[in-house]
């Protein structure tokens, strides 16, 4: 394979400082950047204790992949350290409001953000992906074009975000009273009517900062600012006696925080938005044209995962919609994990695609598959053998009526992982049709399950109803991407995860009739367990050499962090 750099975006990082440094236009033949010939490249890699690996064909090491492996082990590393931060303040979010609201009033509360939720994931029109598409084409090559894909993304995006806020706001009295039936969610509704423009531009702004293929100033912004600060404002407003309206205005007022950081990293990362000097030169239409039909897949995909809440606000009782909503976001762990590697792989994925390197282009998204279905293996076990203790331990006793869905929601949500990115894949390389008719076609087929499922047997039903149409969509979609870009991320190795999650299931089940009745103490313990057998099993089996980089990689990466 011959060996050759990324064409766009072209840095190297500066492991001190990790920010990026400019670098001459002339191509680096030897895949890893700063103009290092091959040799001396080989030899950092071994002395910085990374075995050599070959990119699937079994020839000489491949230096491109290390090199890819590397960029997704730092980009996975950052995001999801921060998305694990930024769930874990979620979870203490709603875990609080769970407590301090009840059932029915968190219900509310409950069915009020997720429409919010499912609106902003279809305002940005699918521009987040867009303006990471054709920003990472510019980055570096032309200042014109960059500058027209972002100041269009984000004027498109607000001005969708603004118009669907204003006319939510307008039918909040009919939503919550006609079609709810709830008194109460008008002015829910009404309160995040607000969020709708911000948050939408947020998505779209936290976006354009990954074109960098850095992903901390996203992390910092979206996924970590905004909870916190919505953490922070609630207690302030719960402190004075504020409930329920003040969680909703710290929701709408954290967006505006989040979205003002993650303006600032974007002038600060691309000074040619901002400069008078560089006019905005890009055509809009090819934005639109690829945008939208991105938009339809990314709205079914929400709706598919979302839209089960809705099913259960409307069939059943405010306090059932809440313990399914505590329900359900436990189970969307894992797929915060997926997330993770997607949203380090779509940069990655527009280049080496639209540059021809298919072979890295197929390791990349192996290896990140397989890291991805194994970070969500140890907490689906403990979902599935102890869903009673984590949904006490979580939300509360009044949300234990909540375990019989959790493990039929976390199942869906594994197959989902187990799959990897295979979204991202699809869309950046061109085949956003695809992936918008599968989602499209399993929404029909979820909403179909839900309006028979939901009516007879509850929340369970919408439960079963959703885990069978996401890991539908997910097992199709993988077939469809190998069909499509020939692309395959399993083999036999895949033995030793396996392996690992049978122990470890088996170890949880004995350990659950010895555990002490002292719920969080003995959730914690099951939680090392699970992770201790699981990954032991991975080590004693001995790892792949891509998965040693990998974990070597991230662990240099997690302490620098640490340090910093």
């Amino acid at each position: 394979m011959e060996l050759q750099g990324l064409a766009l975006p072209k840095f190297k990082m500066d492991e001190r400082h990790d920010s990026p440094v400019r670098q001459s236009p002339t191509p680096d033949r030897t895949g890893v950047g700063g103009g290092v010939g091959v040799a001396e490249n080989s030899q950092r890699f071994a002395e910085a204790g990374f075995p050599q690996f070959t990119g699937g064909s079994g020839g000489a090491p491949d230096l491109d992949c290390q090199k890819d492996v590397k960029r997704l082990a730092m980009g996975a590393s950052t995001a999801l350290g921060g998305r694990l931060v930024g769930r874990v303040v979620r979870l203490i979010v709603d875990m609080g409001l769970a407590h301090i609201l009840g059932p029915a009033s968190f219900g509310l509360y409950a069915i009020g953000w997720t429409i919010t939720r499912i609106a902003t994931y279809i305002t940005p029109l699918g521009l987040d992906a867009g303006v990471i598409r054709f920003g990472s084409e510019s980055w570096h090559a032309d200042k014109a074009k960059l500058k027209g894909v972002i100041l269009h993304s984000i004027a498109f995006s607000a001005v969708s975000g603004l118009a669907l806020g204003v006319a939510f706001y307008l039918l909040a009295p009919w939503l919550g009273a006609r079609v709810f039936h709830q008194p109460g969610l008008p002015q829910v509704f009404r309160w995040l009517a607000f969020a709708f423009p911000l948050l939408t531009s947020l998505r779209v702004v936290s976006a354009a900062t990954r074109i960098s293929q850095r992903m901390k100033f996203s992390v910092y912004s979206e996924e970590i600012g905004q909870p916190v600060a919505a953490l922070l404002l609630i207690l302030v407003f719960c402190l004075i006696g504020w409930r329920l309206e003040g969680a909703l205005a710290a929701i709408v007022l954290s967006c505006g925080l989040a979205l003002l950081l993650a303006v600032y990293y974007v002038r600060q990362l691309f000074p040619e938005v901002v400069s008078k000097h560089v006019k905005p030169a890009f055509a809009r239409n090819e934005l639109l044209r690829f945008s939208l039909p991105t938009a339809l897949s990314v709205i079914f995909g929400v709706l598919l995962i979302w839209v089960d809440r809705l099913f259960v606000g409307y069939y059943c009782s405010a306090a059932e919609a809440g313990v399914y909503y505590a329900a359900s976001q436990l189970s969307i762990a894992l797929a915060a994990i997926l997330s993770g590697f997607g949203g380090i792989i779509s940069p990655m994925v527009a280049n080496l695609y639209h540059s021809g390197r298919n072979e890295r282009l197929s390791e990349l998204f192996r290896v990140s598959t397989k890291w991805s279905l194994y970070l969500s293996i140890p907490p689906f076990l403990l979902m599935c053998v102890m869903p009673r203790q984590v949904m006490g331990v979580m939300f509360g006793k009044s949300y234990v009526m909540g375990s019989a869905v959790l493990p039929v929601l976390a199942a869906g949500q594994l197959i989902n992982a187990g799959t990897g990115a295979v979204s991202s894949l699809l869309v950046m390389s061109g085949n956003q049709n695809w992936i918008a008719a599968l989602t499209g076609g399993f929404l029909v087929i979820n909403m179909a399950c839900e309006l028979v499922l939901v009516p007879r047997w509850g929340v369970l039903g919408a439960a079963w109803g959703t885990a069978i149409t996401v890991g539908g969509l997910s097992l199709l979609s993988i077939l469809v991407a190998h069909s499509v870009l020939k692309v395959w991320p399993y083999d036999r190795r895949y033995w030793k995860g396996v392996l690992g999650a049978g122990l470890a299931a088996g170890a949880l089940i004995l350990l659950r009739h010895v555990l002490p009745d002292v719920p969080l103490l003995g959730m914690a313990g099951a939680g090392f367990v699970s992770l201790a057998v699981f990954a032991g099993t991975l080590l004693v089996c001995g790892l792949d050499a891509e998965d040693h980089a990998f974990m070597t990689l991230v662990w240099v990466r997690a302490k620098s962090n640490a340090r910093a």
